[in-house]
């Protein structure tokens, strides 16, 4: 089995930076190094994490599971995502998650009806790291977004700002990493794959995130849902490559259905489950879950809500 976590897999990011206790000083340091000379904020020294789940405030809304929901020392709310595959309207989704952390932050409930609200905001952030392009944004590594005047170009409010890493489009060697952004990225893109924290040689930082990295520390259940977590990735992986390469005779789109068929009679059922809501616990959300597994995320909702067999 592998030394190090993957970064880019599902639970790997969580496992990473979303463990309270652990994951701090990690999670700090990569929002800093994001974050770094951006006007309106200061270097974050703590942070917190919130509750994750968030339920809809009206009947027949529409619930959250963020991957990262944390508060820092600066009065920034961070929403931070880990997305491994490319989805429909990806940038609406993540407009709505950050008008989420705003709208949500002036709901009081019945006990405080009376109070007023002067509509003092703490700025929501949200640092959606994915491995793949994003349509409509630039092939780029780093996409920094916020409202600004379209004139003159200066941001209004900051309020609520966007930061998009685009894994694959970040293409520089080791040697050639100098800043700590690109540090940290080269470090979530290849770390899974070489099975190695680069720079911990002569940065503390580093050799911090290849103890919380290496999976010899986890508990039996995490390795085991992580190593489950792995084994279904490379399972569809493999997958999705055996219907390209029938789709040359076959078509494209009917090789990859035929593969995604073949995967989903070929999975255990009780490890399926298992995984599912070792997933739901760390607090991925149903549709993240329900893409990888082909499911509807009311599916994924059962299957939680289920007696364990």
């Amino acid at each position: 089995m592998t030394k190090y976590i993957d970064p880019t897999s599902d639970l790997g990011f969580k496992l990473l930076f979303g463990r309270e206790k652990i994951s701090e000083p990690v999670l700090i340091d990569l929002l800093n190094a994001l974050l770094c000379n951006r006007e309106g904020f200061e270097e974050i020294k703590t942070v917190t994490y919130l509750n994750n789940e968030h339920t809809p405030e009206w009947k027949d809304g529409k619930s959250i599971r963020y991957d990262i929901l944390c508060e820092t020392s600066s009065n920034h709310r961070f929403i931070v995502e880990m997305q491994k595959a490319s989805q429909p309207k990806f940038l609406d989704r993540a407009a709505f998650y950050v008008s989420r952390g705003v709208a949500e932050q002036g709901y009081r409930g019945k006990k405080e009806e009376e109070v007023e609200w002067d509509y003092s905001l703490k700025p929501v952030i949200g640092v959606f790291l994915c491995n793949f392009h994003v349509n409509a944004l630039e092939q780029k590594p780093i996409v920094r977004a916020s409202v600004i005047d379209e004139d003159s170009l200066k941001p209004i409010g900051m309020k609520t700002r966007y930061i998009f890493v685009q894994l694959p489009f970040f293409d520089k060697e080791e040697d050639e990493c100098e800043k700590l952004d690109e540090k940290w990225i080269y470090n979530i893109k290849n770390m899974g794959i070489r099975q190695e924290v680069a720079f911990k040689s002569n940065s503390e930082i580093f050799r911090r995130l290849a103890e919380v990295a290496n999976v010899a520390t986890l508990t039996p259940e995490q390795r085991y849902h992580y190593e489950a977590d792995v084994k279904n990735a490379r399972d569809t992986l493999n997958q999705i490559r055996g219907a390209y390469q029938d789709g040359e005779q076959k078509g494209r789109q009917e090789g990859l259905a035929e593969g995604r068929a073949e995967g989903r009679a070929e999975g255990r059922a009780k490890e399926r489950k298992d995984s599912i809501r070792f997933m739901l616990s760390l607090g991925i959300q149903p549709e993240v879950i329900a893409t990888k597994y082909d499911m509807t995320p009311e599916e994924v909702i059962r299957i939680s809500n289920e007696n364990r067999d």
